[in-house]
């Protein structure tokens, strides 16, 4: 329980820790139903968090998000350091985190860390997230064939395979600290909308669309970058990611499949939600 700043401290030192990666946080849309818990889970605990961080001199890596920039946000491409002005609390509560981060790293010395995802897609059911359509197209397309999409269909947004988040968290924190001319860096896959990622999956299953819009989720969706510029994150700590929409599309289906026990050449082998 990150609300629980000593129970938090004990698990730190009696496990000896000297990194602390936290992801815990109350995404887009479910913080839009709960605002206050999002205030509490969001705030508070990182604030926890980055306490004992602190006090123990922990490395820290916290993620931000693309939700951390707002409608006055350039889309295409979105630079690292750019006005940010999100509208969600989700959004505003990394704001937060990014600059409290960078001033406990200039006040305090903490070597703080923050990489800004896109949409991240694994084969893990959604998590209330704006960008989770493009997690749940995929089960959709193993189980019925049918997807209702909540987006508009040519809602681009940026977006990554599961497998480069963790190799972004890894290569970030392997890092010396030297390099690192920010504490917090845009890291970019690929982008695509709706419509682009049912043509591809397309390619290798039948599957129907409907467009049945979220206004909720839409003008969350509308706010947010198209493409994120990471030339710094590519130049400082050599960020290269793996996957491209063609290449993360069969292996999405085949993880779906195995998740749902519909492949039987892997049943038997356990799932790595890293793969």
């Amino acid at each position: 329980n990150i609300l629980n700043k000593n129970g938090l401290e004990e698990i730190l030192v009696e496990n000896r820790i000297d990194q602390v990666v936290h992801f815990s946080a109350l995404l887009s849309a479910l913080g839009e139903q709960n605002v206050a818990l999002a205030l509490q889970v969001n705030i508070e605990g990182f604030h926890n968090v980055i306490e004992l961080c602190k006090n123990h001199e922990l490395k820290l890596f916290c993620p931000s998000t693309i939700g951390a920039f707002g409608p006055e946000t350039p889309k295409n491409p979105t630079p690292d350091l750019t006005i940010q002005r999100p509208k969600t609390i989700y959004g505003v509560s990394k704001v937060y985190m990014e600059l409290l981060g960078e001033y406990y790293h200039h006040r305090y010395g903490l070597d703080f860390r923050s990489a800004r995802f896109p949409g991240i897609i694994s084969a893990t059911t959604p998590g209330g997230g704006t960008t989770d359509y493009a997690v749940q197209i995929f089960y959709d397309a193993v189980e019925t064939g049918r997807h209702e999409c909540f987006l508009e269909p040519d809602t681009v947004l940026p977006m990554m395979y599961i497998s480069d988040c963790v190799k972004s968290v890894i290569d970030m924190m392997d890092v010396d600290e030297t390099s690192l001319r920010h504490r917090t860096y845009n890291i970019a896959s690929f982008s695509f909308s709706p419509a682009q990622i049912v043509a591809e999956i397309q390619k290798h299953v039948p599957l129907s669309v409907e467009y049945k819009v979220d206004p909720t989720r839409q003008a969350i969706a509308s706010t947010w970058p198209q493409v994120l510029d990471d030339t710094n994150a590519r130049a400082d700590w050599n960020w290269d990611p793996e996957y491209t929409l063609e290449t993360m599309v069969p292996m999405m289906l085949q993880k779906v499949r195995v998740q749902l026990g519909k492949d039987s050449q892997y049943q038997n082998k356990e799932v790595s939600p890293i793969d």
